[in-house]
């Protein structure tokens, strides 16, 4: 957090539609700090804006992926890298220790990059009031959502929040408790609704194709609710989950696979200097699946197993590594450009379903499930009615989750975590690890004294 921002975008993925007159240029592919606090202007501003959503899809595959190895979705069994079994199956994790940095550089300079450009945009007389406001609601929501994924990696382990958009020396911010940690991002996403409901039409940036349908203030903050409904749902504050998801944008008017894949999604291309999706190993060569997601896949009438197990996983060459093995590849993601989820209808769904669960409305609650079941399962209702107890539906929520948010953004392992059910992960062998949290990275470790508790030391796992 005390290193200078430096944003590269792709000019194939965001196009710049603020103006600028010709003694304005400058380096659109890598504004700092500087540029944004000292001299900011539209195009700066508006390139800064775009290169949050580079940070939010450059940590895509390390939550898809690292997360989903953590929570036994998938395993990496790359043979030129011995260290995805040793290091994440086996452990014991440490600071320094391999793949252990999580993205926790990227997302505090994404955050850090939104604070230079809410003080550039203070700045800036070329941009409206209304410009302001939507650029703030936009940042702010942003922030939200990269605060959030190093919330979830960490867990009790809390995170410092006050994060400057000034360079140079200093101590660190203070560690602050979990508790602190979702207040504030519960915080940004509300304060965030006020600036777009005052944002106009439209953004003084593009946004790109994974936000069509998202795309201006009023419909952004549609995307702002339901993430604030996934923040809720972690704290348990059904009620508020609620409420969130009544701004949202949930919808159960339809039974098709379509209106369960609305959502915001990370984009991909093969364009020369853009970012392909590296999840994509059709081979495969290093990733597969971990075997139990189609053997514990339920049955639908015709025996055949749950569609959402049959459409994101397939038998394939068999790899292994290290006494970890598996025939099953990802099919997913079936190109280097297929999109990755950031927040789909169906996820909205299963959590109206928690929420409602919980604040009484069971028979709700089982609706909710049953149409997710149905409409994107396959398969008939579920075997839980109003009297069953809040253990048998949790069974099958999670069930659900897991075969609905396969290989999305690390969701196994936050769900059987936050319901106490880490024992239930799949072990390969009685030497692996299952781990409830990662430690800080070793330079943030070092920056400290004292070092935050529990933050710096070795995780066993058990």
């Amino acid at each position: 957090m005390r290193t200078a921002l430096r944003l590269a975008l792709p000019t194939i993925l965001l196009a710049i539609t603020a103006s600028c007159e010709a003694n304005e240029i400058v380096n659109t592919n890598n504004p700092s700090i500087d540029q944004l606090t000292n001299n900011p202007t539209p195009a700066t501003v508006a390139t800064a804006a775009q290169g949050m959503l580079i940070t939010v899809r450059g940590l895509a595959g390390t939550y898809a992926q690292t997360a989903g190895i953590f929570g036994r979705e998938v395993y990496n069994l790359d043979p030129s890298e011995p260290r995805t079994v040793n290091g994440y199956l086996v452990g014991p994790l440490e600071p320094g220790g391999f793949g252990i940095e999580f993205g926790f550089g990227a997302a505090f300079r994404g955050i850090r990059a939104g604070e230079g450009i809410l003080t550039a945009a203070d700045k800036l007389e070329s941009l409206t009031a209304t410009q302001k406001e939507a650029l703030r609601g936009y940042v702010k929501t942003m922030q939200a959502y990269l605060f959030l994924g190093q919330a979830l990696v960490h867990e009790d382990l809390g995170l410092p929040i006050e994060v400057s958009a000034t360079t140079g020396g200093g101590e660190p911010a203070p560690v602050v408790p979990k508790a602190e940690v979702y207040a504030n991002i519960v915080r940004l996403l509300d304060e965030a609704k006020v600036h777009l409901n005052a944002g106009g039409t439209t953004f003084p940036f593009q946004l790109h194709a994974g936000f069509t349908g998202f795309n201006t203030p009023a419909t952004f903050l549609r995307f702002n609710r339901a993430l604030k409904a996934r923040v809720e749902t972690y704290t348990k504050n059904y009620a508020g989950v609620n409420a969130s998801l009544a701004e949202s944008f949930i919808n159960t008017s339809t039974t098709t696979r379509a209106i369960l894949d609305v959502g915001v999604y990370n984009v991909f291309s093969t364009a020369s200097g853009d970012q392909t999706n590296a999840q994509f190993d059709a081979t495969p060569r290093a990733i597969v699946v971990v075997p139990s997601f189609l053997n514990e896949a339920q049955k639908r009438a015709d025996n055949s197993p749950d569609l959402r197990a049959s459409s994101k996983a397939a038998v394939g060459n068999t790899l292994a590594q290290q006494g970890v093995s598996s025939n099953l590849k990802n099919t997913l993601y079936t190109s280097a450009t297929s999109p990755m989820a950031i927040i789909r209808n169906e996820e909205l769904i299963l959590i109206r379903a928690e929420a409602r669960w919980f604040t009484g409305n069971k028979q709700g609650a089982i609706d909710d499930i049953n149409f997710v079941r149905v409409n994107s399962g396959g398969l008939g209702n579920a075997a839980i009615t109003a009297a069953s107890t809040d253990d048998q539906f949790i069974t099958e929520l999670l069930y659900n989750r897991r075969y609905s948010l396969f290989f999305e953004y690390g969701h196994r392992w936050w769900d059987t975590r936050r319901f106490n059910r880490l024992a239930t992960l799949d072990k390969a062998l009685p030497t692996h690890k299952i781990f409830p949290y990662v430690p800080y990275p070793a330079d943030e470790c070092i920056a400290r004294n004292p070092q935050p508790a529990n933050a710096c030391t070795q995780v066993s796992g058990t």
